[in-house]
């Protein structure tokens, strides 16, 4: 039987709801004057907007068809009703893990080849094959609602060296398809949250009563063109990264990968990896933050600077 959300959190989604198509009724030249006013705004009267947003960001897009970041307006994506989008149509890149889009960006100006696992709607493929237009792109999203979204973001935005794959990325012994669980706690067309049914970790609080049933593509074919790899596939991160092995320590790309809580062998992945001469870092909110041999072999949970996300880098290239 699928595990049902808490009564608490059930509550909560129940009221977000509610909220949000009680929002509808807000005029939409409203909106973006509440939009472009906190963001041109500071001091007392930033608080007292940013209290005004709280409530006004659960509003749907749909009077757009798409929106400019409005602190980077070169950056345009699709006004998908997506907790995501919505976030970023607020709050912009800075709002929203504006430390990892700087060094995304960074780390993708400086690569020769890049592979993006767990997609979701784009962001930061469009974030990261703008600051590399000229270099090949294949970002991987298994929901295919939400691939469809990243190739239309990469329309918006003119991304010719984007190539987007709908597929679960998975070991050589994997079947064809496999079941993509959609949390409950999200009814959006491209929750952040999904994750395959079968073999991750730290995922355990995630119910699920919708799955879909997803096409796979190996990782042994997807990862040696590229230099530079971006996991985010919710808990599946250490089966695809053990499955390279070899041509991981062959290549020796750079690696950013999220680390969730209580995934042990992740956790072995990047201790392994450190033999192998890779040192790891973790992103915070200023800086990059060193992880030490200790913190990796303890049970303890890394240290989180404001982020889940660690770049794990050849010794040769730091």
């Amino acid at each position: 039987m699928a595990e049902k959300l808490s009564p608490t959190v059930r509550a909560r989604v129940l009221a977000r709801q509610m909220l949000s198509r009680s929002l509808i009724v807000v005029p939409p030249g409203v909106t973006m004057k509440a939009r472009s006013s906190y963001h041109s705004s500071s001091g007392v009267s930033r608080t007292v907007l940013g209290q005004v947003v709280r409530v006004l960001r659960h509003r749907p897009l749909g009077f757009v068809s798409d929106f400019a970041l409005p602190d980077n307006p070169r950056i345009r994506l699709a006004a998908v009703e997506s907790r995501l989008a919505r976030i970023l149509f607020w709050y912009g890149e800075r709002g929203y893990e504006g430390m990892e889009t700087a060094c995304w960006r960074d780390l993708c100006a400086k690569a020769n080849g890049i592979l993006e696992l767990g997609a979701n709607i784009g962001y930061y493929t469009v974030q990261g094959a703008d600051a590399a237009r000229d270099v090949p792109y294949v970002a991987v999203e298994a929901n295919p609602e939400a691939a469809g979204i990243v190739s239309r973001n990469a329309d918006l935005n003119g991304l010719d060296n984007v190539k987007v794959v709908q597929a679960a990325v998975v070991p050589d012994d994997a079947p064809a398809t496999l079941e993509l669980s959609l949390p409950d706690q999200e009814s959006y067309v491209a929750p952040t949250g999904a994750y395959l049914s079968e073999g991750g970790e730290g995922i355990s609080n995630r119910p699920a009563n919708r799955t879909i049933t997803v096409p796979t593509v190996r990782m042994s074919e997807l990862v040696d063109f590229a230099d530079l790899i971006k996991l985010d596939i919710e808990g599946y991160e250490a089966n695809v990264l053990r499955a390279v092995w070899p041509q991981l320590l062959a290549n020796r790309p750079t690696i950013v990968v999220e680390v969730l809580r209580n995934v042990p062998a992740l956790r072995q992945v990047l201790r392994d990896l450190r033999a192998e001469n890779y040192e790891v870092r973790a992103i915070g909110d200023d800086a990059l933050h060193v992880i030490t041999d200790a913190e990796l072999a303890s049970e303890e949970p890394l240290p989180r600077y404001g982020s889940r996300d660690v770049i794990v880098v050849p010794a040769e290239k730091l």
